[in-house]
């Protein structure tokens, strides 16, 4: 076909045009890579207030300082600085089981505007708080169960009902009032996830103070169990009532309730570790008997001087817990390491120990100074690393696992531990440490910068990385078969 030579070079243009506008779909697969990594932007995190180490603001903190009101579903806020010095406000929410996100521009000016609100607000505490009413259903419903489980049958006991039909009427009402109560003195009220977290310590706990307690102030024989059960009852209601006008009064985060939580078992366990380190929960042998006809019996040396030590503990360790939380913000995955960091260094302490002596109130008492070194190591590692809650939780699991792993193999190796107590214990410690410090290391945002990962995917170096896989199969194959299979893979 002739083309007129006035429209060559309109005809000449089209087909340049059509060609340019395909290219993306002809172009070589193998240079997609390098158009990607043109168009690639890089931000990094920063503190969001520098003088309080805090790097985002969750749900919790947002509620108690009343920010972002126009916000529906908020979930967490983080600041971010681009290549070229600008600042992003990145704002997370929840929309119907979608998640969003909206990004805020902040110039210099803005930004300062904002810390200083920030740091205002926190400064006015709790009176500008919004009322919350996401942890009603979880209270009343753990209210409920603890009415259940315990308060229901422990105040017909602690009443000494003789008759059955008003012993199980006594029953289901005290279980209905378990209910009732907290779902009435709620209604209209302001109830966080930390009211509800607290309520919950407080009546769990309160019911372990109340059996304590009422074993002290009980005399022998068959009332002691009516004052236990009765100081149980009494002292749980009251450690719910006081949990949540405690979270009404100081209003805090979930991240620090749930250290205040934390550090209370940990003084209850320390303060009883301590009571037999020392001596009063250790056991002595009496004699007991006519002269002629003596016997000896087993029995604890002071009891309630024990119990007095470990309530003492209990208390000790909220006001730790209060101490620590105004120093370092913590998060509830934070939490959860510093557990699992006070637990690995109590298995530290006792595995020292049992180099040493064979004796039990020796190796308790290493045990407690090995757990308060490792809490006193693990918050200021933590510092301004923030951890969710399934991060926590994932080291806690490596703790566990790489202990278990470990001790496997160690039974492999040596057999029983009938004479090798003190391997396993070495075994088992090493086998946590390995287990939380490398999930803790793969899931630190610092660490991934550095060039290790778990995952290759995960690093943030374009592609490099470090992934570390231990593989226990081929150590057991290598015990049963004389075929070399590899026991770690590194690849970087």
């Amino acid at each position: 076909m002739r083309i007129p030579a006035g429209h060559a070079s309109l005809v000449g243009m089209l087909l340049a045009v059509a060609v340019l506008g395909a290219w993306p779909s002809i172009a070589p697969v193998s240079g997609s890579r390098g158009v990607e990594a043109q168009v690639v932007e890089r931000e990094r995190q920063e503190l969001i207030l520098p003088a309080s180490n805090l790097r985002e603001i969750d749900a919790g903190l947002r509620s108690r300082l009343g920010l972002f009101p126009d916000v529906q579903g908020f979930r967490t806020a983080r600041l971010f600085v681009r290549a070229d010095g600008s600042y992003l406000l990145e704002i997370e929410m929840d929309r119907e089981g979608r998640i969003e996100r909206e990004r805020r521009p902040l110039d210099t000016a803005r930004l300062s505007s904002f810390r200083d609100d920030l740091e205002s607000r926190m400064a006015e505490g709790p009176s500008i708080q919004p009322e919350e009413h996401g942890g009603r259903g979880g209270l009343v419903l753990s209210q409920t169960l603890l009415g259940v489980a315990y308060h229901g049958w422990a105040v017909p006991v602690a009443l000494d009902v003789s008759s059955g039909r008003t012993a199980v009427a006594t029953y289901l009402l005290t279980a209905g009032a378990s209910f009732y109560l907290p779902y009435r003195l709620t209604r209209g009220r302001p109830v966080s996830e930390a009211h509800r977290d607290l309520a919950f310590f407080g009546n769990t706990r309160g019911i372990l103070a109340g059996l304590l307690l009422g074993d002290i102030l009980a005399d022998e024989g068959s009332s002691a169990a009516d004052w236990r059960l009765g100081g149980g009852v009494l002292a749980g209601w009251s450690g719910a009532l006081a949990g949540y006008v405690a979270a009404e009064r100081f209003r805090p985060d979930p991240g620090t309730a749930a250290l205040w939580t934390a550090m209370g078992d940990l003084g209850l366990a320390g303060g009883a570790m301590a009571a037999f380190a020392l001596g009063p929960y250790a056991n002595e042998t009496v004699v007991r008997g006519d002269p002629e006809f003596p016997y000896t019996e087993e029995r604890t040396r002071n009891a309630s001087l024990g119990h007095g030590m470990t309530l003492a503990g209990g208390v000790a360790g909220i006001a730790a817990g209060a101490w620590l939380a105004d120093r370092i913000p913590m998060t509830e995955g934070n939490v959860t390491v510093l557990r699992s960091a006070a637990l690995l260094g109590a298995q530290t302490g006792l595995s020292a120990a049992s180099f040493l002596t064979d004796d039990s109130r020796a190796g308790v008492g290493s045990a407690l100074a090995g757990g308060i070194a490792g809490l006193a190591l693990g918050a200021p590692w933590l510092g301004d690393r923030r951890f969710t809650s399934g991060e926590g939780l994932l080291i806690a699991a490596g703790h566990l696992g790489g202990g278990a792993t470990s001790l496997g193999i160690t039974y492999l190796l040596v057999g029983a531990p009938d004479d090798h107590v003190s391997t396993y214990l070495v075994a088992g410690t090493i086998g946590s440490a390995l287990g939380a410090g490398l999930v803790a290391r793969a899931l630190d945002p610092g660490s991934e910068a550095a060039g290790f990962s778990m995952r290759p995917e995960l690093d943030r170096g374009e592609g490099r990385g470090v992934s570390l896989e231990v593989h226990p199969a081929a150590l057991v194959g290598s015990l049963v078969s004389s075929t070399a299979a590899p026991m770690v893979t590194i690849r970087f």
